[in-house]
């Protein structure tokens, strides 16, 4: 039998999946965007920036199916390494929205809607993960 605490992180992980699916999607319309271009002299070409939004949501994809698949699939998979991994998984999507705006400035959400989205896509999965604690044990 599961806990209420296991459906609570549930919700929470789709939650954040399904505000985070706005900044997915922001991401996938810059590929092809004619703002959303190099200069010409860019020695890798100038439409190496739609490259880059390419693997970050293709990359956006696999940690969100990652993160329904833990929490989701059969009970076998959550042991604490698993958790672990989810952990670092969540650490190394979500953290890149901010880690590097007190340094470069350049690098911060353009607006403060994407701040929201972004705070909204990765509070409700990291709290889900720390619900789900005791539910990825060592089997």
């Amino acid at each position: 039998m599961k806990s209420i605490d296991l459906y609570i992180a549930r919700v929470l992980v789709i939650t954040g999946i399904l505000i985070g699916v706005k900044s997915w999607w922001q991401t996938l319309t810059h590929i092809g965007d004619e703002t959303y271009m190099l200069i010409p002299e860019f020695t890798k070409g100038k439409y190496h920036a739609w490259y880059h939004a390419f693997r970050e949501a293709i990359g956006d994809i696999i940690a969100m199916l990652v993160f329904i698949m833990l929490f989701f699939g059969n009970p076998k998979w959550r042991t604490s390494n698993t958790w672990k991994i989810a952990l670092v998984l969540m650490i190394g999507y979500y953290a890149p929205f901010w880690i590097g705006t007190p340094f470069i400035p350049e690098l911060a959400a353009p607006h403060l809607t994407a701040e929201l989205v972004h705070l909204g896509m990765a509070i409700p999965p990291i709290t889900g993960l720390f619900i789900a604690k005791k539910h990825f044990k060592i089997i």
